[in-house]
């Protein structure tokens, strides 16, 4: 029972990281002069000599996998969240006899 709550926690964490990623990029692209796959493509042409536009493919690709560590650190927060609340409830819901 506790190892569907833990995936179920696991995937609504990482969904939530994603989602708050995304949703900050949505939003502060114009105070921050550019969105991250213009901040991709200034690293690609800075560190790799790699000459990219944002709308190129291997912009798209850092910037998946990018989102996909997002996904895994909160993955990990939203399982440790539910482990502390499943574990709480259980304490609750358990009498002394």
């Amino acid at each position: 029972m506790s190892r569907r709550f833990l995936l179920i926690g696991s995937f609504i964490g990482g969904l939530i990281s994603v989602a708050i990623a995304l949703l900050m990029d949505l939003l502060f692209s114009d105070a921050l002069q550019g969105t991250w796959r213009d901040a991709i493509t200034h690293d690609l042409n800075r560190y790799f000599s790699l000459h990219t536009t944002p709308d190129s493919f291997i912009v798209y690709v850092v910037f998946i996998l990018i989102l996909a560590v997002l996904f895994v650190i909160g993955a990990f927060f939203g399982s440790i969240f539910t482990m502390l609340i499943y574990r709480f409830m259980k304490f609750l819901g358990s009498s002394e006899e």
